[in-house]
């Protein structure tokens, strides 16, 4: 187990390393275009269908892939099964980006890593509408003519339910908690969170450096003296009040 660890660490050190990452401030908060795609069946159907009020978590892989895709997804699917609001919090769709998949590799791919085909869906385009949409969240890959595979970097992209970049979640094992606040930020567009979800999502900050969220001890220490000053003035402003209350009885 331990060295399952180190390897998945060591694995995702290189894809972080041998490929330019999407420069955050360029993207974050762009809208990407509203696509044609098409799906295990062959039907078309624009991007912009999927979301539903929902955010949307974009994937991007091949089907082809021997190696990196079947770990980005299985790690992926770790995760949001343990989160268990697919479908009701947010939708996602494993995008291929090899032109040369067909609706039947679309189809074996889903099924291969068990997805709904509903909430989850696995769907691809032509070159055109690929490149566009991968230059829009811009992902950079590039094609190995000798192992004829992709050379591509691990991550997964937030999508708001108005289609903007919300946030990228890195590595090829996300983070329950990462997806978990990038979800509820990307909500945050169109519905404003409720008191127990402000508070969770306060509590941390992504750190751009590192690439994860991390928790805010500046602002849970700041809340929480704020509260406890709030609790002894309002003890205070209680008893006073109690003690200052005529006793009604003792006059009778």
């Amino acid at each position: 187990m331990k060295h399952s660890y180190i390897y998945i660490l060591f694995i995702t050190y290189l894809l972080l390393t041998g490929f330019k990452l999407p420069e955050e401030k360029k993207y974050l908060n762009q809208k990407i275009p509203n696509v044609t795609l098409f799906n295990t069946k062959g039907n078309s159907f624009q991007l912009y269908s999927l979301f539903n009020n929902k955010p949307l978590i974009l994937v991007p892989v091949y089907t082809k892939c021997a190696s990196l895709c079947g770990i980005i997804s299985n790690g992926t699917k770790d995760a949001i099964t343990e989160l268990g609001t697919l479908g009701k919090d947010f939708n996602v769709i494993s995008f291929s980006f090899d032109s040369t998949d067909t609706p039947t590799d679309l189809k074996n791919y889903e099924h291969r890593w068990s997805m709904d085909g509903n909430y989850w869906k696995t769907v691809s385009a032509n070159t055109i509408t690929i490149h566009e949409l991968m230059n829009a969240i811009g992902y950079e890959y590039e094609v190995d003519t000798v192992g004829k595979q992709f050379n591509h970097p691990a991550l997964i992209v937030v999508l708001t339910p108005e289609g903007r970049i919300s946030r990228y979640v890195y590595g090829v094992n996300p983070s329950k908690r990462d997806i978990r606040l990038a979800v509820m930020a990307a909500k945050a567009e169109q519905t404003t969170p409720g008191l127990f979800s402000g508070i969770y999502l306060r509590c941390f900050g992504y750190d751009p450096l590192l690439r994860t969220y991390k928790v805010d001890w500046r602002f849970i220490i700041s809340t929480s003296a704020g509260f406890i000053i709030i609790f002894i003035v309002a003890s205070i402003f209680i008893k006073s009040f109690i003690l200052s209350k005529p006793d009604y009885d003792a006059k009778q």
